[in-house]
Formats: structure tokens, sequence, C-alpha cells
């Protein structure tokens, strides 16, 4: 009788078994899917993320490029020697009977030695 209920145990531990590795095949296989299904989703949103990123700093420097602008604008419209300055500068004007020189820096041929 011993050895019957001996050989029913190991049955019993032997069906034990093969569910528990039925079970972990079931979930492995679940994670495969898992990971076919929301890696892609997962790398989208993060590449998504790194755009929005850039897309915000983007627009925080386009934004203070039009504060300088309106501010600007608005010397030009009320700062009457910031318009003759700006058109010194960036036009090269000058008043009627005006000479102007211009002195440019030599050109340089490489690193200066000095001795």
């Amino acid at each position: 009788m011993e050895a019957s209920s001996n050989q029913v145990n190991w049955r019993a531990v032997w069906l034990r078994v093969q569910s528990l590795g039925f079970l972990v095949f079931v979930g492995i296989v679940a994670a495969v899917i898992a990971l076919v299904l929301f890696l892609p989703a997962w790398h989208r949103r993060h590449n998504m993320e790194i755009e929005l990123q850039r897309l915000e700093s983007e627009v925080i420097r386009l934004e203070s490029l039009e504060k300088q602008q309106r501010q600007e604008i608005e010397a030009l419209k009320t700062d009457p020697s910031y318009v003759e300055r700006t058109a010194r500068n960036k036009l090269n004007l000058a008043r009627p009977n005006e000479t102007i020189f211009r002195f440019e820096p030599p050109p340089s041929n490489g690193p200066a030695v000095k001795r």
C-alpha cells in the first residue's frame, strides 16, 4: 500500500510541476506580447517628449526675439538718437557734408607669434 501512495504523490507532484510550468510559459508569452505591443508606443512617446522639449525651447527663443524686436520698434518710433545710430551703423548713412572714416582691422594670416 505504501508503494501505491508513494506513486500517487509523485504523480501529484509531477502534475503540479506541469501546471506551474504551463503558467510560467503563459506568463512569458504574455510578457513578450506586451513588449511587442507597448515598446513601439513607448518609443514614439519618448521621441514626442524630446520634440516637445525642443519646440518649447524654440518658443522661448522666439518670444525673446519678439520682445527684442518690439523694443527696437518702439525705440525707432520714439528715440531720434536711436534712429540716427541705427542709420549710421546698419545702413552706413551719413549726414550731408559729413565724411566717415572706417578703420578695418588688419587681416590675419594665422595666430600671431610673440617673441
